[in-house]
């Protein structure tokens, strides 16, 4: 009869210890745990003493930090050249009236004049000539471009968005404020004025 091994000790039947789950730093710089989920403060505090809570603090810090206080990149003169020319063109508007409902329908052509634009405005066969220059808009820290125009004694400023369309045209969009005299800063209104500007090289038959 054959002797069998003894049995094991007790301790050796006990199951192991998970392993901690190794801490990593995720894409946005924040550092986490390899636990799939929801990014949570005190879960991630919880688990990842190792890596020390007051590090992981400052890199949260850190992160928020640089995010905040990144400077928008100012335009160069080769990127204004470009850009102005990519806006260049004939257009067919669509708008609304400024303090009104009344929509309408006209035409822009845009040329490129030194750093600027030179803009004529048509509707109900009135032309408004107009300037137009790319500017950063501070609360959005974006280009936009922001035309001025002259009607008579009256002065109004537009503020656009503009995108490549699927034929590499710009499309412009926006909203178009009357010019307080006095103080040469647009009038605060809850209805301003609406445009859109198609541009018509791609409406025209191919030669």
């Amino acid at each position: 009869m054959r002797n069998l091994p003894d049995p094991l000790p007790r301790e050796a039947l006990r199951s192991r210890p998970r392993r901690r789950p190794r801490p990593r730093i995720l894409v946005s710089g924040v550092m986490g745990c390899s636990s799939p989920g929801v990014l949570h403060l005190p879960r991630i505090a919880r688990r990842c003493r190792g890596v020390g809570i007051a590090f992981f603090l400052l890199v949260l810090f850190l992160a928020g930090s640089a995010s905040a206080t990144s400077p928008t990149p100012s335009p160069t003169s080769d990127d204004i050249d470009d850009l102005l020319g990519f806006l260049t063109g004939s257009y067919r508007l669509i708008g609304k009236e400024l303090d009104s409902n009344k929509t309408f329908l006209g035409r822009v052509v845009i040329n490129q004049k030194d750093k600027q634009l030179q803009v004529l405005r048509t509707v109900n066969g009135v032309t408004m000539e107009g300037v137009g220059r790319i500017e950063i808009a501070p609360l959005a820290s974006s280009r936009v471009l922001r035309i001025r125009f002259t009607s008579g004694n009256n002065k109004f400023e537009g503020t656009y968005l503009y995108h490549s369309d699927l034929d590499n045209y710009a499309r412009i969009t926006g909203y178009l404020f009357k010019i307080d005299p006095k103080t040469g800063v647009p009038i605060d209104t809850k209805n301003p004025g609406l445009e859109v500007l198609f541009p018509e090289a791609p409406l025209k038959p191919s030669e």
